[in-house]
């Protein structure tokens, strides 16, 4: 399995310098960067000695793809060009979390609200293969949105889409605010694609003796993934007081959980 930190690309030196496998980092961002910052920040990635090789935040708060005002065209348009600097970067692992872009509105019909993510994914997934993409259907808490809370959900939902480049994330922040258990991830199979970890209270960078350290969570998590036969990528996101020390304290933590 591969560590990485979704974290601003800036970052990259400072992860490749304490031997991080990787960086994450907001798709969304790095689509609205213009042309010469994005061409300065892929520069500096590549003298870092990383790669982006997954990103989050697909889609800006502004571009509904669910609800009265969701545009597909408009849609299409933006991943054209997103997935593109995606590719330039590096990726391989698009996360659809978006909680802003998917939310039901309410009063609006639950059925055409899975028509229009049915309609969404399977543009994104034309678009990803085009690139040489996946896409992870990431469930999130809901209080940061109101469909696809669980990852047993993003499971059956990526199951009966049946499409190509569409699998799930797991991140054991939403899951253990949803009281779904880490087993959720080996049930997920062959579709999972992708995790993300935090210590769940406050979400913060993982560090040796915290709540979910005492617990054994870590270790459970890892357990899991290997049993599940997962070679993934494993990506902390969470917040931190001091970048450089909390991201050193995670990376030995976390080695030493997965052995």
């Amino acid at each position: 399995m591969k560590l990485g930190v979704c974290t601003s690309l800036d970052n990259a030196g400072v992860l490749a310098r304490l031997g991080y496998d990787y960086i994450e980092t907001g798709l969304s961002a790095v689509a609205g960067m213009p042309e010469e910052e994005f061409q300065n920040a892929r520069r500096a990635l590549e003298g870092s000695g990383l790669r982006c090789e997954a990103v989050n935040g697909m889609l800006p708060g502004d571009l509904p793809v669910v609800g009265g005002a969701a545009d597909l065209a408009r849609a299409e348009s933006y991943l054209c060009a997103a997935f593109s600097r995606a590719e330039l970067l590096g990726a391989r692992v698009i996360v659809f979390g978006s909680g802003g872009s998917r939310r039901v509105p309410e009063g609006f019909s639950w059925a055409q609200a899975w028509r229009q993510l049915r309609d969404y994914l399977t543009l994104a997934d034309r678009l990803a293969g085009e690139h040489g993409l996946c896409i992870a259907i990431e469930p999130l808490r809901r209080e940061e949105c109101n469909i696809l809370n669980r990852v047993g959900e993003a499971v059956e939902l990526a199951a009966l889409l049946d499409l190509p480049h569409v699998g799930v994330l797991g991140d054991t922040y939403h899951m253990h605010c949803e009281g779904e258990p880490l087993t959720a991830l080996a049930d997920a199979g062959e579709l999972l694609w992708h995790v993300h970890t935090a210590c769940p209270q406050g979400r913060l960078f993982p560090k040796d003796g915290d709540p979910a350290d005492r617990r054994g969570e870590y270790g459970e998590l890892f357990a899991v993934l290997n049993e599940a036969g997962y070679a993934g990528r494993v990506s902390i996101e969470a917040g931190c007081e001091r970048f450089e020390e909390d991201a050193r304290a995670s990376l030995a933590l976390l080695k030493e959980r997965m052995c």
